[in-house]
């Protein structure tokens, strides 16, 4: 009985351990140097950061995972759409593999994005969710965003005459 106790209890530490993958902590300096880029506007610096083979999740509705051509193209357009961008981290995660829900050296972030749209000259403010999964060279194989990117698009959109 003592040794299925000690067991047990080593099981409930071990469970409870902050596990954490080895590739985390340079990751998450990745995806906070990504948004330093990104906020600049330098395009090309910004496509340095995903590997030749990336799927990722656009943020507007029913849309598509995209690969690399097509999500530079996406950042490109919120770029090309927005001035003055900024971002307002609310919190870096670890993330996990959504298979064996093990931690996987991917990032999760939430926080504001802040801007002017170039052609309207209307501002915003909006919460966002970000995630970023890198291959053993620190590129961005997979990612995806979450916030409501239409609804953003149509509140700054100019006003109809």
């Amino acid at each position: 009985m003592k040794k299925f106790i000690l067991i047990a209890f080593l099981g409930l530490i071990i469970s409870c351990s902050n596990m954490q993958n080895s590739d985390y902590e340079g990751n998450l300096e990745i995806a906070k140097e990504w948004f330093e880029v990104f906020v600049t506007e330098d395009f090309d610096a910004l496509t340095e950061f995903y590997a030749d083979e990336v799927e990722f999740q656009s943020a507007f509705y029913g849309g598509p995972i995209m690969n690399r051509e097509e999500t530079l193209n996406y950042l490109k357009g919120w770029q090309d759409a927005m001035e003055g961008i900024t971002w307002e981290a609310e919190n870096y995660l670890p993330g996990a593999d959504p298979e064996t829900g093990m931690p996987n050296g991917s990032v999760r972030m939430y926080g504001y994005w802040s801007g002017t749209n170039s052609a309207s000259g209307k501002s915003f403010r909006a919460l966002w969710y970000h995630y970023l999964t890198f291959d053993d060279n620190g590129k961005i194989i997979n990612g995806g965003d979450f916030g409501d990117a239409t609804g953003l698009m149509m509140a700054v959109a100019p006003d109809q005459e």
